[in-house]
């Protein structure tokens, strides 16, 4: 894997991983659907000939109260910088609409920064993301800033060629309290373990489907716990 994605894989896991099973007790459960496109390319098509800067882009539609409710549209443009064959750094801005289970609707605006890295190893593929996100919330002053720490595995079934086993984590940590609610410290955890599917290996679309479990630790009240199926579509560079 490389000496120093693997010691930060190790030392993030070390240190966020601990705050997951706090949030789990007591919890109150839910269960959800959850939409996603995933794209990311580069900017051949518009003339461009340097191909270390890239243009990504995700979009996202979910539902909770047993998939009935509409809980959050995300809309996120970015553009990266590719360091190297595994590396790539971005920076982009996302749109956040959310219903709270209060009933009250807001809008949030985000600014975020992001490392990549991927290594293929025989049937596996490992991937890392890093997110620090700047945050503004309609329903407060404060700016509130998190940190996101992505792990993922892929591994090709030898039987299926079409077919992966998918697996991914997501930590959250809050780096400030806020006066619309964030509080300092972990926030939330997502792990999905799903099928991923390609119909050819030279086709650039994708999709995933799985179980996901998100986590959410609320300060001011009982946790969630939220069973979610995840839908996802990608279209890879």
């Amino acid at each position: 894997m490389g000496r120093i994605p693997a010691l930060y894989w190790l030392l993030t896991c070390f240190i966020l991983m601990p705050w997951t099973g706090r949030a789990c007790a007591q919890a109150v459960d839910d269960a959800g659907l959850w939409n996603a496109l995933l794209t990311q390319g580069n900017f051949e098509a518009c003339g461009w000939e340097n191909k270390k800067l890239k243009w990504w882009f995700d979009g996202h539609l979910r539902y909770l109260d047993d998939a009935g409710g509409f809980n959050q549209s995300i809309v996120r443009p970015g553009v990266g910088w590719t360091l190297n064959e595994r590396s790539t750094v971005w920076a982009g801005y996302g749109w956040i609409r959310t219903s709270a289970l209060s009933g009250l609707e807001f809008d949030e605006h985000r600014i975020w920064q992001q490392w990549t890295w991927s290594k293929s190893l025989k049937d596996w593929k490992l991937g890392l993301r890093s997110r620090f996100e700047q945050r503004f919330v309609e329903t407060g002053d404060d700016l509130g800033l998190r940190f996101r720490q992505f792990f993922r595995a892929t591994y090709n079934l030898p039987t299926l060629p079409k077919m992966t086993l998918v697996w991914w984590d997501e930590i959250f940590y809050n780096l400030n309290h806020t006066d619309w609610g964030a509080q300092g410290g972990f926030n939330q955890n997502r792990a999905f373990f799903g099928l991923g599917y390609k119909p050819s290996p030279d086709r650039r679309w994708r999709a995933e489907i799985g179980y996901l479990n998100q986590v959410i630790e609320v300060p001011s009240g009982s946790d969630r716990n939220n069973h979610i199926l995840s839908l996802n579509f990608f279209r890879s560079p």
